[in-house]
């Protein structure tokens, strides 16, 4: 699916600026109403996903929970979703060796469904790419269908640390899903350092449609208490950077609620 042609934004640089992690903690949160970028994405298992309000919220699906704390229970009783503890597992390669796919979609849909009363839905992504084995994706996709969000669908699987034994039947699968891939950035990865640099690189990229990913949180004592938070924290401070906002403003803004109405 051509969106971008749909929209009349063919040969235009279009941007989705996406904040993901909402609900995790209030220092995430804070960020996200501070910085202003209207899009996101919620962990309903979070303890502070009630606290999220916004225009273009999506659901974070998860089935881990990887950090020492705050750690996140699933929201059913699949015994194959949970570690002695009751809680997600930590590592995808447990979710992957582990999970039951009629376990993971009752969860999946008990966090849409949790989300739906907290706010308007526009669209669904996944914690870490936890729904990237194929039969775990053939559900993410059937439930995006179903309540009529739009599901993030990246343009190319590489360096998204995806298993090659899952590579052929996910590449299969996305090839005929009717929904719009975007080319995925994300500085996770970099050290916090360099965090303004990448995204006054940003003013070097071609036309197409990019989905830009960030974690930002406020400099917070309870912020902190992440063992990421410096990586957190300088997305924040690069995001709030005037000459960033110049380079944003250079690309066509998109919401996921655009992209759900132009579907």
């Amino acid at each position: 699916m051509d969106l971008l042609a749909r929209l009349g934004l063919l040969g235009r640089r279009v941007l989705i600026l996406h904040h993901d992690d909402l609900g995790l903690t209030h220092a995430q949160n804070s960020a996200y109403q501070a910085l202003g970028l209207p899009t996101g994405s919620v962990m309903v298992p979070g303890a502070w996903a009630s606290g999220v309000k916004g225009e273009d919220l999506g659901v974070h699906l998860v089935l881990t929970s990887e950090w020492p704390a705050p750690r996140m229970r699933p929201l059913t009783e699949g015994e194959s979703l949970r570690d002695e503890a009751g809680y997600f597992p930590d590592s995808l390669e447990i979710v992957w060796e582990r999970a039951r796919q009629e376990e993971v979609e009752r969860e999946l849909r008990a966090q849409i469904e949790a989300a739906k009363r907290l706010f308007s839905p526009t669209h669904l992504d996944t914690h870490q790419g936890a729904v990237l084995r194929p039969d775990l994706a053939e559900v993410y996709l059937r439930l995006a269908q179903e309540y009529r969000l739009v599901p993030l669908v990246p343009e190319s699987l590489e360096g998204l640390g995806v298993p090659p034994a899952f590579l052929p039947d996910l590449e299969r699968l996305l090839a005929r899903v009717p929904f719009p891939r975007v080319r995925f950035l994300d500085a996770y990865g970099l050290p916090p350092e360099e965090r303004l640099g990448f995204y006054l690189d940003l003013a070097k990229l071609p036309p197409g449609l990019y989905y830009l990913v960030h974690h930002s949180a406020l400099p917070t004592p309870e912020g902190r208490a992440l063992p990421d938070w410096r990586t957190r924290e300088a997305d924040y401070f690069a995001l709030a950077h005037p000459e960033v906002r110049r380079v944003l403003a250079e690309f066509h803004p998109l919401t996921w609620r655009m992209v759900r109405d132009a579907l």
